[in-house]
């Protein structure tokens, strides 16, 4: 998918989110399965200086951040997760109702997932960029700030029926520069607002 319409898409699953509810979960879900699968897409980064800074390179930050996401949702989940990076080409989208609003949120191709089954959480797009907070008058540091944004979708994959779908938005901020504790931050977010009100969560 290129660049720009990812950026687009992402920015489109924020404006649905501003001021409405953020996710939907299935109320008739009720029991936790003991492990659950994680497919996410390759993360975009809007600024790609702020990977060299703390990760050297691209190939080097989407291995991490498989890690430390896999990580995080051990953390707060009461299922295994096993967290992959896939290719693009494994999604497809879905119009689900949030709210009063339909958006387009990320569904799994089952027939191009070898050995996954069960429950699937399929997280695409995940964005990062950086903002600021300006400083009225210029008479202080305006604040600025890491997010992430990540569109995702629960499913039982048998029947692909939709389990939780919605969208993960952090902010973590900081005054000079970045350090790898603001990525761990917005992650460690992100991953309990995956899990947020399903039976997934501790």
């Amino acid at each position: 998918m290129p660049k720009f319409v990812l950026c687009l898409l992402a920015l489109s699953l924020l404006l649905v989110g501003c001021g409405g509810p953020r996710l939907s979960v299935d109320p008739d879900w009720k029991d936790a399965p003991k492990n659950f699968h994680v497919i996410a897409s390759a993360p975009y980064v809007a600024n790609a200086d702020d990977l060299t800074d703390d990760f050297r390179d691209e190939n080097s930050f989407r291995r991490w951040f498989a890690t430390y996401l896999d990580s995080s949702l051990t953390e707060y989940s009461v299922a295994k997760p096993s967290v992959k990076i896939v290719d693009d080409a494994v999604f497809s989208t879905g119009l689900l109702k949030l709210g009063d609003e339909f958006a387009k949120f990320p569904l799994p191709e089952v027939e191009k997932l070898e050995g996954i089954g069960g429950v699937v959480m399929a997280v695409h797009p995940v964005r990062f960029w950086r903002d600021a907070t300006p400083c009225p008058n210029g008479g202080c540091i305006g604040g600025k700030h890491l997010n992430v944004a990540m569109s995702y979708t629960i499913v039982a994959v048998e029947d692909m029926r939709v389990l939780a779908y919605g969208v993960a938005r952090v902010s973590d901020s900081f005054t000079f520069a970045m350090t790898r504790g603001n990525w761990e931050s917005v992650i460690k977010g992100a991953a309990k607002q995956l899990l947020e009100d399903t039976p997934l969560k501790k």
